[in-house]
C-alpha cells in the first residue's frame, strides 16, 4: 500500500510515529487536514486474552487509538494552517455487542480505545470529522455506482454491511469541501441497490454537526464486557475439554473391553 501511494502525483511519503508527540509535530507542520486512518496491527489471539501487552506499549490499542489521537490534537493545535482531522472508527458505542467483545478480547481493548480517542476529537475544540464505517475490504462487489451508499450523522444507527476501501477513502476526502462536516460523526454503511447514492455528496451537504450527548466514556462497560466474554469463553472451553476427556475415556474403556475379549 505504501508503494503505491508513493507513486501517485503530489504525494510526499513522510516516516513518523503517531504515537510520538514530537513527530506529529513534524507530520502536521505545513498540512491542511489530517486524515487519521491508522489502527493498531491484529495481535496474537493468546497477547491479548492473557493481558500480556502492557497499555504503555506502542502497539497497543490504547497507545495507537487514544495516545496517538491526543497527539495528533495537541500537533494539529500547533499547525495555524491544520484547520480539520478526519478519524476513522467503528461502531463502538455497545459494549456488550458481539463483535465489539470479540474484537476487545482479541485486539487489546480496540473498540473500547476508539471510542475514547472519538472523545478526545469531541472534547478537543478542534474541527473534526469521525467517520465510522462498515466492514471495509477491497474484494466486495459492490459498486459504487449501484447507488448504495448510505450516510447517518450525528453517530446514528445502520445495519452493519461490508463497504470498499475506495469508498471511505473517497468519503475522507470529500468531506473536507464540506463545512457542515465539521464536528460531526457519520456512520458510512451500504444499503441495498438502488436505495442509497451513486455518489456521497448528496448525503454530505445534508449532514448536520453533532447534537446529542455522547457518553463521556464507555471504557469500564468495555472492560466488563470482555470481561465476561472471556469468563464465558473460558467456560465453553472447560465444557468442551472435559467432553473430549470424557469421551477419550469411554473410547479406550470400550476399547479396552474388546481387547480384552480376543
Amino acid at each position: 500500500m505504501a508503494s503505491y501511494l508513493s507513486k501517485l502525483p503530489n504525494v510526499n511519503m513522510i516516516e513518523g510515529d503517531a504515537t510520538d508527540l514530537n513527530s506529529c509535530k513534524k507530520l502536521v507542520k505545513g498540512c491542511d487536514a489530517i486524515l487519521a486512518l491508522h489502527g493498531p496491527v491484529r495481535p496474537p489471539p493468546l497477547q491479548s486474552l492473557f493481558c500480556l501487552l502492557p497499555e504503555s506499549d506502542p502497539k497497543h490499542s490504547k497507545s495507537v487509538n487514544y495516545v496517538a489521537i491526543q497527539n495528533l490534537i495537541d500537533a494539529a493545535k500547533e499547525e495555524e494552517k491544520c484547520k480539520r482531522i478526519v478519524r476513522i472508527t467503528g461502531k463502538g458505542e455497545s459494549p456488550t455487542q458481539f463483535f465489539t467483545v470479540l474484537i476487545n478480547m482479541l485486539g487489546n481493548m480496540a473498540k473500547a480505545w476508539n471510542y475514547e480517542g472519538e472523545q478526545l476529537l469531541r472534547d478537543s475544540g478542534v474541527d473534526y470529522t469521525i467517520i465510522r464505517p462498515g466492514v471495509m475490504n477491497g474484494k466486495t462487489d459492490t459498486k459504487p455506482e449501484d447507488k448504495v451508499l448510505a450516510l447517518a450523522d450525528n453517530g446514528g444507527d445502520l445495519p452493519v454491511t461490508a463497504v470498499r476501501f475506495s469508498q471511505i477513502a473517497g468519503l475522507c476526502i470529500d468531506c473536507l469541501d464540506y463545512p457542515n462536516t465539521s464536528k460531526c460523526t457519520l456512520t458510512a454503511m451500504n444499503v441495498d441497490v438502488g436505495k442509497g447514492e451513486s455518489s456521497y455528496a448528496p448525503l454530505l451537504a445534508k449532514v448536520k454537526p453533532d447534537s446529542r450527548k455522547f457518553p463521556k466514556t464507555l471504557l469500564a462497560e468495555h472492560k466488563k464486557g470482555a470481561r465476561t466474554g472471556a469468563a464465558i469463553l473460558a467456560g465453553f472451553t472447560a465444557v468442551i475439554l472435559t467432553g473430549a476427556v470424557a469421551l477419550s475415556k469411554a473410547v479406550w474403556g470400550l476399547m479396552f473391553k474388546l481387547i480384552s475379549k480376543q
